[in-house]
């Protein structure tokens, strides 16, 4: 299994890696933009809390390299207001 995590930022700073673990992956990702970033619309990017990093990936899904990330559930009714 190949991962490719893919790093890019405001500042034209631009890394791409490929990992054999998803344990190497998460280090690097983490590394660029933290543990908890935001997540891009449907899901298809990670961007850090300050907005100047994003990280993309191919060969394992955000939720895998993210797991601490409260990802999107059905909204309870106290949360529609």
């Amino acid at each position: 299994m190949e991962i490719i995590v893919t790093y890019t930022s405001i500042d034209h700073c631009y890394m791409r890696r490929k990992f054999r673990t998803l344990e190497g992956a998460q280090r690097f990702a983490w590394k660029m933009v933290g543990e908890s970033p935001e997540i891009g619309t449907v899901f298809q990017y990670a961007v850090s809390a300050d907005g100047i990093g994003k990280i993309e990936v191919r060969g394992a899904s955000l939720s895998l390299l993210f797991p601490k990330v409260a990802w999107m559930t059905a909204p309870t009714p106290a949360q529609e207001f």
